[in-house]
């Protein structure tokens, strides 16, 4: 028997014997791989008494190098698959982060956008100017409705009822106030109305900056800063208007009062006019 394992073992010695340099990394990295547990074998059979007692101390010593050999083998091959799966694990938190994340920044917006039926109509500035006064002229205004119920205020308050009656007058002065008085009203409740608007728009800010200070998250500050533009723009358009609503009344005492002194054919003001005062 022995005499059959003995040229058995010579052969694993002379295969293994190139990995002697692998052995001396392999014995290096033996600090930082774990081997594992020696597999169980039974019991070592004893010689028989009729078999020739042999040591051969350099085929044991290549066999223990093999045996230590495969345990570091086995022990950096669990280490590698315990490191894969918290890899995989990593990877998956990562990916459920990630998923979070682009949720977070293509998800609905839960910042209120004010664009309610209400805020919509609000918004709505009338047809014109002109066409507002002339239905004032009328005794109210047919919207928006934040201008119709200023105009109603301000005719009640100032009896521009009495104002408007004018418009069937004789002369073009009698009739000039009539309209003064409705262009008044209607620059008056414009500016009302985008000094109501612009309030509101700001005590919404307000309650942007406190929300803004406390976003947890990329897409909450981006509804935010998109909602204060919006707001920014809201105010810009009520200003607007505003100015509009003044130049409007600028324009229309320069055309009143060019028609008053063309009707009546005499310059006021200026009958007596001296080209050398100084």
């Amino acid at each position: 028997m022995k005499s059959l394992f003995k040229p058995l073992l010579m052969s694993a010695v002379l295969v293994f014997a190139p990995i002697g340099p692998s052995l001396t990394l392999a014995q290096a990295q033996s600090t930082s791989i774990t081997p594992v547990p020696l597999p169980g074998i039974g019991a070592v059979p004893d010689a028989a008494s009729g078999e020739q007692e042999t040591h051969d101390k350099n085929a044991i010593e290549q066999l223990m190098h093999m045996v230590e050999l495969s345990r570091l083998i086995g022990g950096g091959i669990s280490q590698l698959f315990a490191s894969s799966q918290s890899m995989t694990s990593l990877l998956g938190l990562i990916r459920d982060t990630a998923n979070a994340q682009l949720t977070a920044i293509t998800g609905a917006k839960t910042i209120p956008l004010a664009n309610g039926p209400d805020n919509v109509s609000a918004r709505e500035g009338g047809t014109s100017l002109r066409e507002m006064a002339a239905e004032g002229i009328q005794g109210s205004v047919a919207g928006p409705v934040d201008v119709a119920s200023a105009f109603s205020k301000f005719s009640t308050a100032y009896k521009l009822d009495k104002a408007f009656a004018f418009q069937s007058r004789d002369t073009l002065a009698q009739v000039v106030v009539a309209h003064m008085a409705a262009h008044g009203a209607v620059a008056a409740s414009t500016a009302e109305s985008s000094y109501k608007r612009s309030n509101e728009s700001m005590g919404r800010i307000d309650g942007y900056i406190t929300a803004l200070s406390t976003s947890a998250d990329l897409k909450t500050s981006l509804d935010i800063n998109t909602r204060v533009n919006i707001e920014v723009s809201q105010q810009i358009n009520e200003l607007i208007r505003s100015q509009a609503a003044l130049t409007t009344l600028a324009g229309f005492y320069f055309m009143s009062a060019a028609g008053v002194q063309a009707e009546s054919e005499k310059v006021l003001n200026l009958d007596n006019f001296n080209r050398n005062f100084q």
